[in-house]
């Protein structure tokens, strides 16, 4: 009897262990689908977020590096790695038993003939979902020419409705309003324009279109020089630019985007998601990667406070049905000309 009941505990444990963990990506899912109104951010920028400007700017020397300076990205993940997969530590929020990408499709509010842009698409898993769910056109920007050629094979199955572009995105030369929305997944880090990049995703957008932007980490709520310079030391061994949801939409807001949307979940939440345990051990124990050596290190060494606090972040921005033509020109001529925040 003790055998029985103990074996019932144990798969009662299992099944609640189950579905605690599918509500909790539940809640995730809906929040982030529904993200908060960002009219009370945005409007200044703290000491460390404008120190981040000009400090945490990756160079031109940057391109294609990752975390060792003789490795491409493909020549880091380029084993572990099959066509469907990403090496993202993104949040993915979904419904139990529905696929990647799935609060992507809902914010994006995909309808058949939409054209969209994936900014720095990686293997173009989010762009092979999306086109799977709508009769849309995706144009696919990677400075990689073996994502390209994944990507590619993935829109061979759908009949070709797919464009992909090798090139650095600071680079990306398209005509004005050709998209009706943009996204860019955990990418935007990597620009060496922060002002120039946003700016082009306006000129390059619809009226009415969407850009759609995630981004781990921020200075969002740094107080303290000591975290600062933690945090520094760790874009100093990455290479990436933590940007908030606070300097998204201060930037965004100047430009004209109306509304801006945010979301913010904090590190303990994101850190328990499957995705990001399952790439966490990959990395560190089969990469073995000094990233999250690194992290380690920052997390013991800062407040916890900040460490824990620090959000992920998806920012949704709508270019009005209206914008007007002398803000298609401020876009292009002073944020597109601007290599630095010369306006603070």
């Amino acid at each position: 009897m003790n055998i029985v009941m103990t074996f019932q505990l144990f798969v009662a444990i299992i099944i609640s262990l189950f579905v605690s963990y599918n509500v909790f990506h539940y809640v995730l899912f809906l929040l982030v689908t529904q993200p908060k109104d960002a009219s009370k951010i945005g409007h200044d920028l703290n000491q460390f977020e404008r120190r981040q400007l000009t400090e945490w700017t990756p160079q031109p020397i940057d391109f294609l590096k990752h975390d060792d300076e003789k490795r491409t990205y493909d020549d880091v993940f380029g084993t572990y790695r099959d066509e469907q997969a990403n090496y993202s530590t993104c949040v993915f929020p979904r419904v139990a038993f529905s696929r990647l990408y799935e609060a992507e499709r809902v914010l994006l509010k995909l309808k058949d003939g939409m054209r969209l842009l994936d900014l720095g698409c990686g293997s173009g898993a989010a762009a092979y979902y999306l086109a799977s769910q709508r009769d849309i056109e995706v144009v696919c920007v990677t400075n990689s020419s073996v994502q390209a050629d994944i990507c590619r094979r993935k829109f061979a199955k759908l009949g070709g409705r797919g464009q992909v572009i090798v090139t650095d995105f600071d680079s990306l030369d398209l005509p004005s309003e050709s998209f009706e929305a943009i996204y860019a997944l955990e990418s935007i880090g990597y620009t060496k324009n922060l002002d120039a990049w946003l700016a082009r995703c306006w000129l390059m957008l619809k009226p009415g279109g969407s850009l759609l932007i995630r981004s781990p980490g921020s200075l969002d709520h740094c107080r303290r020089e000591e975290d600062y310079l933690s945090v520094t030391a760790f874009f100093d061994n990455w290479r990436y630019n933590f940007v908030g949801a606070n300097l998204l939409v201060y930037k965004m807001r100047r430009l004209g985007f109306n509304p801006i949307r945010y979301r913010r979940l904090p590190f303990w939440a994101w850190g328990l998601t499957w995705n990001f345990i399952q790439h966490l051990v990959l990395w560190k124990y089969r990469l073995k990667m000094r990233t999250f050596v690194e992290l380690e290190r920052i997390i013991w060494r800062t407040s916890k406070a900040f460490v824990f606090g620090n959000p992920y972040n998806t920012v949704l921005a709508t270019k009005p049905e209206a914008a007007s033509c002398s803000l298609q020109t401020r876009a292009s001529s002073e944020a597109l000309g601007s290599v630095a925040e010369t306006d603070l």
